[in-house]
């Protein structure tokens, strides 16, 4: 069990721990007080880079697992047929240069996001950089029109024209503790700060009123649903599988996976973005007495190992979101960003 696993499980009290508990919350305060040093430096002290095109930032309140990349991915197919640049950190990536993704870059020297966004838009410029200001610069050379800043609500290098904010109506706000004694990584209220607020993970019309309730204690932005779509249902559908993944919020994908009526007979987490062995897939489909096949999450599928071979067949949950209650909002936005 790794130590990620540890406070996760202390966060959402599966184990008691109570010294422990009060340590995470003094680390909690500190990096309460770090946040919110950061946002007075660039409201009162430090500019923010301003481009000649249309920014808009799309990030969350919320470490991990809200479904920033895929909505951002959403946008980008949106806004066809502008030329959009999507601007990424590549986060634990191996390289540390500047990478504008192509055929011939390696998940590992861009990060498993970016390659999998360069897959999925094609006609998209993805710039992986840490600077997004400097990455902001090159998307107008490349003479991008729009740009699209994934993970950005906490880069305030670079100036946003929109800023929207993902959620899960889940956890709306992270176990109401900053890290690491919640998920937390910024204040609710910055969503005053939001032009619209996504949430995910809404269930139904009453779920939906719910947050919008929560939400309103802090944001009068235009709130619109997104539902989840399994594109590959149909071979995935009530099998018995053994899963995989190294993301977020496993419990999510899991939970996905019973939606289409899978058996999950056994399963395996690493940390987000941690690519996985061969001997350890090895070993996973060995016990998965009874598994038809492997399953895992399409960022997981970039990091397979080359010439993987396995005695069963691996199968990537392909997904995409499409918008339910507050449709007409997100649409409106998009038709105004493309005019």
């Amino acid at each position: 069990m790794t130590l990620e696993t540890k406070i996760l499980d202390i966060i959402e009290g599966r184990k008691k721990a109570p010294l422990t508990k009060a340590l995470l919350g003094v680390m909690s305060q500190c990096y309460r007080a770090g946040i919110s040093a950061h946002h007075f430096i660039y409201d009162w002290v430090l500019p923010s880079t301003k481009l000649q095109i249309p920014v808009i930032s799309v990030g969350n309140i919320v470490a991990g697992g809200t479904g920033k990349t895929p909505f951002t991915l959403y946008l980008a197919q949106a806004f066809s047929p502008k030329k959009v640049a999507i601007l990424s950190r590549g986060y634990r990536r191996k390289s540390k240069k500047t990478v504008i993704v192509n055929k011939e870059t390696s998940p590992e020297e861009c990060g498993d996001e970016p390659f999998l966004l360069a897959q999925k838009v094609p006609t998209a410029s993805i710039i992986v950089d840490a600077n997004r200001a400097f990455a902001g610069h090159l998307a107008q050379v490349l003479d991008a029109d729009l740009v699209l800043l994934d993970d950005g609500m906490q880069h305030r290098k670079l100036h946003r024209d929109i800023e929207i904010v993902v959620m899960d109506a889940n956890d709306l706000f992270g176990r109401e503790y900053f890290l690491p004694r919640g998920l937390l990584r910024d204040s609710p209220k910055r969503l005053k700060l939001a032009h619209h607020i996504i949430v995910n993970g809404v269930r139904d019309e009453e779920h939906f009123a719910k947050a919008q309730t929560l939400i309103r204690f802090y944001s009068d932005a235009p709130i619109t649903a997104m539902q989840l779509i399994v594109e590959n249902s149909t071979k995935l559908a009530s099998k018995k599988v053994a899963a995989f993944s190294a993301i977020a919020n496993p419990k999510r994908f899991h939970n996905t996976l019973k939606t289409l009526g899978c058996d999950i007979v056994r399963s395996m987490e690493k940390p987000d973005h941690i690519p996985f062995t061969q001997d350890e897939l090895e070993r996973l489909a060995n016990l998965a007495k009874g598994a038809e096949c492997l399953v895992c999450t399409e960022k997981d599928a970039v990091k397979l190992p080359k010439n993987l071979h396995l005695h069963l067949p691996i199968i990537p949950v392909e997904i995409s979101l499409s918008p339910t209650f507050g449709k007409e909002h997100l649409e409106r936005r998009i038709q105004e960003v493309k005019q």
